[in-house]
């Protein structure tokens, strides 16, 4: 379990590889055991909590398309979603802008793209005055950001009056996106892209076979 404390070293001080390495067969994938074995006790936790009574607006698609939400799911979104929320970690103004530009696709809700652009500049201009922020804090923002992200599937979410059950609705997404910084930092973009592309396929692939309308 090699890998397990590794990922704990890094969630703890998190820090970019001197050089990325490509990651073995036996880490990828005991990365993505730590993944599934948190995301579906977790899950069905939340299913017996009640927090199912919050309608997803990605199930209109399933339900319209599965092929297409499948395609989606597993080849576009880590395609979009990694070089917005992951490309920046290594604090370069070139990666930066990149996040920033891409964030404009995320702009189905206005609050969402006004709260990363904004950190993005804030990120710029620390990064141009030679004072960038400590490689801890980039990592968590961003995997807070990733989660409150996945916020807006949800159909008409009222933050006023259910603005308590956030920090239980994205925990997945803050877990899975720190795993997938750890990624990018020691092994580089494309292998964070191919992660998120694997661990979606888990989830995705066998609702997509087994749904019948």
């Amino acid at each position: 379990m090699k890998i397990f404390y590794s990922l704990r070293d890094f969630i703890i001080h998190p820090e970019k590889a001197a050089s990325f390495q490509p990651i073995s067969f036996y880490d990828f994938f005991g990365l993505l055991f730590l993944v599934i074995l948190f995301v579906v006790p977790y899950g069905l936790l939340l299913e017996w909590m009640g927090m199912d009574q919050f309608e997803n607006g990605l199930m209109d698609l399933f339900k319209e398309n599965k092929w297409l939400f499948g395609v989606l799911g597993v080849v576009i979104a880590p395609i979009i979603e990694e070089p917005i929320f992951r490309l920046h970690l290594d604090l370069k103004k070139s990666s930066i802008w990149w996040s920033l530009i891409l964030s404009l696709l995320l702009a189905s809700v206005l609050w969402f793209p006004l709260i990363f652009i904004g950190y993005m500049i804030y990120l710029l201009v620390s990064v141009s005055n030679h004072n960038p922020p400590p490689q801890r804090l980039v990592v968590y923002v961003s995997a807070a950001l990733f989660g409150l992200m996945h916020i807006t599937n949800f159909k008409n979410f009222d933050f006023s009056q259910h603005f308590f059950y956030i920090p239980f609705l994205v925990a997945i997404q803050i877990w899975v996106g720190l795993v997938l910084s750890y990624i990018r930092l020691k092994h580089g973009m494309i292998w964070a892209i191919l992660f998120h592309g694997v661990y979606n396929a888990v989830l995705i692939i066998p609702a997509v076979y087994f749904y019948e309308p």
